[in-house]
């Protein structure tokens, strides 16, 4: 078991070199931790908050009251397991374990989240905060020590972002599988009882990011020495993230990135369903194109990496998208649009799929920057106020849908949809996410986290961990 303050003596951490290639086997185990997370975050994002207003029975303004409150506790939850991260002890080290204890109680609580109990309206509001609530504590037990393992893997910038390019690629395999089985699910196991439907797919899915969470454990290993990171005080954290001014930009990208992800997913279902009045068929093949053009971009992204500076690219990346963003909002809707549509979604999420690797990659970079500047690592407290504000930007990207909503009057439901409505379902896959790709291009701007800086910080800390320095 862990304990805060000793390594047994029976680890397994030291007795491998952090600075190996590393097998492909291995980058898959870890590309399954994140995709085990993404069967639980995409369930979020893309169908909880239709969920909760069309199946649940929950008004939009509920759920976004609800979203706010729970975003409160983060501010102190996720910051708390960063700091349990950072000082678990155990023999398979400070990150690789939390995978396996949370995997279980994660995959029971999704279950519950997606469940719709025979109780009255106030006893469902009570339902649906708690069980939200509990899958809020249990992604940050996951996900925090999950992001933070990959500095206790590798210290090479290549493997980094081999590793985060299998990643997103295993997480758009895990986000077909969500976006594209739980609608076919739903259909299946319901047979016209929605309820039913939701309860049951999304226990197929919970049960699949289980046994990704396992295997994730039982392939990956940690390499950096525990000795490594150094035993810090809580104060001394803090003050390393305060200095750490390439970490404190890169968690306002991560607001912003998935604010775009969230708010796109989170629109789609409305969208497909209002906007385009797709069939349960094009719904799995729309869902089917955004994930495969994720994924392609997910691939791509990784040679040209190599080619083009990672924060370059990213810069670019984004303007582009931008551009796309305001094409978009021109395009007609309709039936008759669907596949100009599908194409035009086939080639942003191309491009988008290059952004989750960019970004993640350069985030682990902040890490070394911070160690480099401050000689402070603490990678679980740095990605627990990452993962703080990613679960930001869900609350404020239901916010957004829903103040949307609101404004045009959206009530559910084919034939109740108006002008207004249609336009502003539209936004949502148009100039709201252009212009949060504008707000992250300008911080781009600002990013000091390229070549030749990670370069020289990789070597200077090569000479600060070396036994003769």
């Amino acid at each position: 078991m862990a304990t805060v303050d000793d390594l047994g003596s029976g680890s397994d951490v030291q007795s491998v070199n952090a600075g190996e290639t590393l097998s492909t086997r291995e980058k898959i185990g870890y590309g399954l931790g994140d995709a085990g997370g993404h069967c639980i975050s995409d369930l979020i994002s893309g169908f909880l908050l239709f969920f909760y207003t069309d199946i649940f029975g929950l008004s939009p303004a509920v759920v976004g009251s609800m979203f706010f409150v729970l975003r409160i506790f983060d501010a102190v939850s996720d910051p708390v397991m960063g700091i349990i991260a950072d000082r678990t002890r155990s023999r398979w080290g400070r990150f690789r374990p939390w995978q396996l204890w949370t995997a279980v109680p994660l995959g029971v609580i999704g279950i519950l989240t997606f469940t719709v109990p025979e109780m009255g309206p106030n006893a469902k509001i009570a339902w649906a905060f708690g069980t939200y609530f509990l899958l809020s504590i249990g992604y940050t037990a996951n996900n925090v020590p999950y992001c933070a393992l990959i500095n206790a893997i590798t210290n090479r910038h290549d493997q980094v972002m081999s590793c985060q390019s299998w990643r997103f690629v295993l997480s758009g395999i895990a986000g077909f599988l969500v976006s594209v089985g739980l609608p076919w699910m739903v259909e299946l196991f319901g047979k016209g009882n929605l309820a039913k439907g939701y309860q049951y797919g999304v226990t197929v899915l919970c049960t699949l990011g289980v046994v990704m969470f396992l295997v994730c454990f039982f392939w990956v290993k940690e390499r950096v020495p525990l000795s490594l990171a150094g035993k810090f005080t809580l104060r001394e954290h803090l003050q390393g993230l305060r200095k750490n001014d390439q970490l404190l930009m890169m968690l306002v990208m991560s607001f912003l990135l998935v604010n775009i992800l969230c708010i796109r997913g989170g629109g789609y279902m409305y969208f497909i369903s209002y906007a385009l009045q797709g069939s349960a068929a094009f719904m799995s093949l729309f869902f089917g194109v955004v994930t495969v053009a994720s994924i392609a971009g997910a691939i791509l992204v990784n040679p040209l990496s190599r080619r083009i500076d990672m924060v370059k690219l990213y810069y670019f990346t984004n303007l582009l998208l931008v551009t796309f963003g305001v094409a978009m909002y021109f395009l007609p809707t309709g039936p008759q649009f669907q596949t100009l549509w599908l194409i035009c979604i086939l080639i942003n999420n191309v491009v988008l799929g290059f952004t989750l690797p960019l970004h993640f990659s350069i985030m682990a970079f902040a890490d070394d920057y911070g160690e480099w500047k401050n000689g402070v690592r603490s990678s679980g407290m740095n990605f627990a106020f990452n993962l703080f504000f990613i679960k930001l930007s869900w609350a404020s990207s239901g916010g957004i849908i829903s103040v949307i909503l609101i404004l045009v009057a959206y009530r559910p439901g084919l034939e109740n949809q108006t002008a207004a409505s249609i336009q502003g379902i539209t936004l949502l896959q148009s100039l709201v996410p252009a212009l949060f790709h504008l707000a992250l291009a300008l911080c781009l701007r600002k990013c000091r986290l390229n070549g030749p800086m990670m370069k020289r910080i990789s070597t200077d800390l090569q000479q600060r961990h070396s036994p003769l320095s």
